[in-house]
């Protein structure tokens, strides 16, 4: 056996953690019908290391391990296969061993290697006898079946050591998994197939105050102080989130408060589901939840800084605007050239300044909800019609046209027409600005299964791979300078992207620098039966 192969097999010998073991009946009574059945006056379970052959059971022998430099076993290992010496005083590789010359004064050994599970030879059962003698097939298959017995054992050894290690493990990891919910800032609570709590951790408790109580799931809003996000109204037994996870369904940041005694009022988003084990049966539900109290304050206290901040210029600013134009428009009698060029730079920079805050209150509109879509079925040529005449003066500025490609069918399609006009306006305005003069700006549709796609093409610059992702992201522009050179807010696409998607759509681009974009939406296609809709 070369070496490399010893070290698997001492490797191998390891894994049963047996050298050294306390004595073990199953391996005695295999010893003991050896003697018996072979008529020997010794027996032994011999298993080898890297120093020595140590005896796991023995009969007939006083001593329980001897140098492995002395052991026959280590020349049936070797050999692995039944290894029968007659007379070991005649035999040229035992006659001088001291454990012939000396005790046990060896004569006769017989020995039948034991493997483990892989097939490595660990040591042997065998028989030895101070008289020479012989081994008839009978005794042979004897020994041999004897030894089989020896590797059951060692088999069996082998499993309930990977059982108490498995469970060892498993235990190890429960009492890591609970560490780790116990120390989570998130809030973690689960319960049973029957609806009953099985885990509560200590931010869930903190929050509400208590720890399982022995409720029914019908009891859980009242007992949990769980309301809804007004913090007036106590939520619905079959609203609680955990409920809802018990009766199956995902949840994605449901919102909802606890409202505890004593303490503040917490808001929070809930996650979850419920939970299957590995073969699929249902076993209960948890939820996890998100403090969001600082966040929501946040966004009140931004909420109504950008609303005053947009009231107040609003109001100033319309009247500024509205004062140029009627000196522009000669109130004030005639201008000279340069001061009409100022006007009209003061004009332009109001214009924008108005966009921006208009800008500005939609997103916040659409934010906190308070922006309404009214969904009906409309026809989709004429909506288009009405952008491309609305922006028709606007693309003349970049010396653009704008060109509609009408459906080669009627299409109607489910939206808010004033909104779908506002998704419109800002595509088309995007291209214009980043158009090349005397280019065309096309828009065109097409139906995709059950949604209308309209697409805005043009023949501009193009937008890099690398910040497409980026493009519908609040106050993104591509290039600054760029931007501030052609004008915009960083907020259009933003706002185009939240339209449609409470429209139930969704908004994309195609493009590469330097060849154009795509700018495409789909919304819902209207089926006949819409066609009732108001």
């Amino acid at each position: 056996m070369n070496a490399s192969a010893e070290q698997r097999r001492l490797a191998a010998l390891a894994r049963y953690q047996i050298m050294d073991s306390p004595g073990e009946a199953a391996f005695d009574d295999i010893t003991t019908l050896a003697t018996r059945y072979l008529q020997t006056p010794i027996a032994l379970v011999s298993l080898l290391d890297d120093q020595r052959q140590w005896f796991k059971s023995r009969v007939g022998l006083d001593v329980c391990e001897t140098p492995r430099d002395l052991a026959f076993c280590a020349h049936a290992i070797r050999a692995d296969q039944l290894l029968v010496v007659e007379n070991a005083n005649e035999d040229p590789r035992f006659r001088d061993n001291p454990l012939v010359t000396g005790e046990p004064h060896i004569c006769f050994y017989a020995g039948m290697p034991v493997h483990s599970a892989e097939g490595y030879p660990l040591g042997t059962l065998c028989v030895i006898d101070r008289q020479p003698r012989t081994l008839d097939a009978q005794q042979r298959d004897t020994l041999i079946r004897l030894a089989g017995l020896v590797e059951q054992q060692l088999r069996l050894r082998l499993q309930l050591l990977e059982g108490q290690e498995r469970e060892m493990a498993l235990s190890e990891q429960k009492a890591l998994n609970a560490s780790l919910l116990e120390s989570m800032m998130v809030g973690v609570v689960a319960c049973d197939a029957k609806g009953q709590l099985t885990l509560i951790n200590r931010t869930a408790r903190d929050w509400h105050g208590v720890d399982i109580l022995d409720v029914p799931p019908e009891h859980w809003w009242r007992y949990y102080d769980l309301y809804h996000s007004d913090e007036v109204t106590p939520l619905a037994a079959d609203q609680v989130p955990l409920w809802r996870a018990l009766s199956g369904e995902q949840l994605t940041a449901v919102s909802f408060c606890i409202a505890a005694r004593g303490q503040p009022v917490r808001h929070l988003q809930a996650s979850g589901g419920p939970l299957y084990d590995a073969e699929g049966r249902f076993k209960g539900a948890m939820v996890a939840m998100l403090d969001i109290t600082e966040r929501r304050q946040i966004e009140q206290m931004k909420s109504r800084f950008i609303a005053t901040v947009s009231h107040e210029l609003r109001t100033p600013l319309t009247s500024i605007s509205g004062a140029i134009a009627l000196l522009l428009g000669g109130a004030g009698g005639d201008l000279p050239e340069a001061g009409r060029r100022m006007l009209g730079i003061a004009q332009d920079n109001t214009q924008r300044l108005q966009a921006l805050i208009n800008d500005l209150l939609d997103i916040e509109r659409l934010e906190s909800g308070l922006l309404p879509l009214k969904l009906s079925v409309q026809p989709l040529l004429p909506l288009l019609q009405r952008a491309i005449d609305s922006n028709q003066l606007y693309a003349e500025r970049f010396n653009v046209s704008l060109v509609l490609l009408p459906p080669s069918a009627e299409l109607h399609l489910i939206c808010d027409a004033e909104r779908l006009l506002q998704v419109m306006d800002n595509l088309l305005s995007n291209a214009a600005k980043f158009s090349h003069a005397g280019d065309s700006i096309v828009v065109d549709c097409r139906v995709i299964d059950d949604q209308v796609q309209v697409q805005v093409t043009d023949q501009g610059v193009g937008i890099a791979m690398e910040q497409q992702s980026r493009l519908f992201q609040r106050f993104f522009q591509i290039d600054d300078s760029t931007s501030r050179k052609r004008g915009g807010t960083g907020l259009g696409l933003a706002i185009s992207k939240e339209l449609v998607e409470r429209m139930g759509g969704s908004i994309g681009v195609d493009s590469q620098a330097g060849q154009g974009a795509c700018f495409w939406f789909c919304l819902p296609l209207a089926s006949s039966s819409d066609r009732g809709m108001p």
